[in-house]
């Protein structure tokens, strides 16, 4: 018998929308200010005064050659018109307010202290989630012009009689915001990830209440569509269906992520509370467990979800407003939490290789405790940092595969008599090195955001995740060792690439042999062991290459130390 059971949406109160235009002044009125003046180089300060009629300055001491005034006056356009025509004056207008052109440049960031507090910026600079499909299941989403630039698929819905997945409540579509709210466009706010790709699966009504086997049907939806990540800002009593579509949801590799309820007492509503899922409370602007928020066996991670108690305390996004409307509102609750760490995960499922133990592990390792020292059921294991997660996967996973590729290079460079020339040597375990881990450490570096930063900060064998669809980048053509037995036969017997060719090859070969260990790389359509046999057998052929290399060049340096 199927349990009937009503789920809602877990928000607690929404703010006014936010808006910060002054008024323009009435058309014809004095606007006092300061006229600049360029006038013709050479000009004397009391030609340029007699010539005006204005007590005019220079700008700067370094100005005075080049002519350069200003002035405060009661009437900019009247004052300008006054002396446009003057033989000596070239330029005069108003003094232009000029800014930092920085990154991003979404007008209403800097009122959005949670997207500083999780260390978002970093997450931009680590690929911003591309190549991350996160399934919101929800009230729908709808193209609010602050998702313009997000990938948004078609959706569906579960509800019967609301066959759409756009959303008439709102809370669907600011939940989606906080995961990948456009970014960089000139417009609004920004998301954690804002190059994912977001699912929309409508399976709360309008009025933002559901049912069991709506939700369960939302999950087994979301899988059969390619999430990768599943986040639930909604929650309610156990269902059987639920905790069954959960499971099947992890077992395909599924990442889930639920908020913990709004009843600010002890008890995490289901699904947080379920095995595996990563049950998320919130905490407000002072990072203190919200008054709302509940706690409990189940929260895994705190992160932010405001306090609209206090001015500018809310979670800040564009959503919809009413018919066709739309508007930044801030809203508050665990549901304005989860989608943080859900677009964290996002953020991370791409450098972990796709593995959703890797990307939970990395959640929990940048947590900032909070509370009492270590794990604790009000926070779990600490309020979300992603700059942290970065750092934790990168000097962990990804920081362990450069180690193990910068020895191995070296280890075989010495088989391969290689040991004996120090700067081939070096070159051979750096290029491993990069090729196995990435420059893991790049996303930490104040850099602005491009592809070559999330590329070089990657092993080589994820590049293709990055640059082709998924499904031709875990062919089993792109994972092989097909590139390093082509440049092994055209540019390893050269002396100046030899060393190169022979580091790529070691670091491929180490990264498919750790894979074939690990399952850290999915071989599409070898799942499983036969996709872990055919990483190790690559894997073998790619390290072979590396001999092969190095011990052509060791030939190369017989030969000619005999002639």
């Amino acid at each position: 018998m199927r349990t009937l059971l009503p789920l809602t949406a877990l928000l607690s109160g929404c703010a006014m929308s936010v808006s910060s235009s002054a008024p323009d002044p009435a058309p014809g009125a004095a606007v006092a200010g300061t006229l600049v003046v360029d006038l013709i180089d050479g000009t004397s300060l009391e030609a340029a005064r007699g010539a005006t009629g204005l007590a005019l300055e220079w700008v700067h001491p370094l100005s005075e050659d080049e002519a350069l005034a200003l002035v405060q006056v009661p009437d900019l356009a009247a004052a300008a018109a006054a002396i446009v025509e003057n033989p000596l004056v070239e330029v005069a207008e108003p003094s232009v307010a000029v800014s930092a052109l920085g990154y991003p440049d979404d007008p209403l960031w800097p009122q959005q202290w949670n997207m500083r507090v999780v260390g978002a910026a970093s997450g931009w600079r680590a690929g911003a989630g591309a190549g991350a499909i996160v399934a919101v299941i929800d009230t729908g989403v709808s193209p609010v012009p602050d998702l313009a630039s997000t990938k948004l698929l078609p959706g569906v819905s579960t509800v019967p009689g609301e066959p759409s997945a756009e959303d008439v409540n709102g809370h669907g579509t600011h939940v989606a915001g906080t995961i990948a709210q456009s970014t960089d466009n000139g417009v609004g706010v920004v998301g954690v990830a804002p190059a994912a790709t977001v699912l929309p699966v409508k399976a709360l009504s309008a009025q933002g209440g559901g049912r069991s086997e709506w939700i369960a049907t939302a999950i087994d939806e979301a899988v059969d569509q390619g999430a990768h990540i599943i986040n639930m800002s909604l929650g309610g009593g156990y269902s059987g269906v639920i905790a069954n579509a959960v499971a099947k949801a992890q077992s395909a590799g599924v990442l889930v992520v639920a908020a913990a309820g709004n009843t600010g007492r002890e008890g995490v509503s289901y699904p947080a509370a379920l095995p595996g899922v990563i049950g998320v409370s919130a905490v407000g602007p002072d990072d203190a467990l919200a008054h709302y928020s509940s706690w409990g066996d189940g929260v895994v991670l705190s992160a932010p979800g405001g306090d609209t108690r206090i001015a500018g305390g809310g979670i800040l996004q564009d959503t919809v407003q009413g018919r066709e409307g739309h508007a930044f509102l801030e809203f508050q609750g665990t549901s304005m939490a989860a989608p943080h760490v859900a677009g964290a995960a996002a953020v991370l499922w791409q450098p972990a290789g796709g593995d959703p133990t890797a990307v939970a592990d990395a959640l929990v390792a940048g947590a900032r405790d909070l509370g009492p020292s270590g794990f604790d059921p009000r926070y779990g294991h600490g309020r979300l940092d992603l700059a942290a997660s970065l750092r934790a996967l990168g000097t962990g996973h990804n920081g362990r595969l450069f180690l193990a590729g910068g020895l191995v290079a070296l280890l075989l460079a010495g088989l391969g008599g290689a040991g004996r020339r120090g700067r081939g040597a070096a070159v051979m375990a750096v290029t491993g090195a990069a090729c196995a881990g990435g420059l893991f450490f790049l996303p930490q570096l104040p850099l602005a955001p491009s592809r070559w930063t999330v590329l070089l900060s990657r092993p080589l064998l994820q590049w293709p995740a990055t640059l082709l669809p998924e499904a031709l980048a875990s062919n089993p053509v792109v994972l092989s060792a097909l590139v390093p037995v082509a440049i092994t036969f055209l540019l390893g017997p050269t002396r100046t690439l030899g060393p190169v060719v022979a580091g790529v090859c070691a670091g491929v070969g180490t990264h498919m042999a750790w894979a074939a260990v690990t399952g850290g790389l999915e071989v599409w359509p070898l799942h499983g062991w036969p996709g872990q046999a055919w990483l190790g057998v690559n894997g073998a052929a790619a390290l072979l290459c590396a001999v092969a290399t190095v011990g052509v060049g060791r030939m190369r340096d017989r030969d000619e130390a005999s002639t």
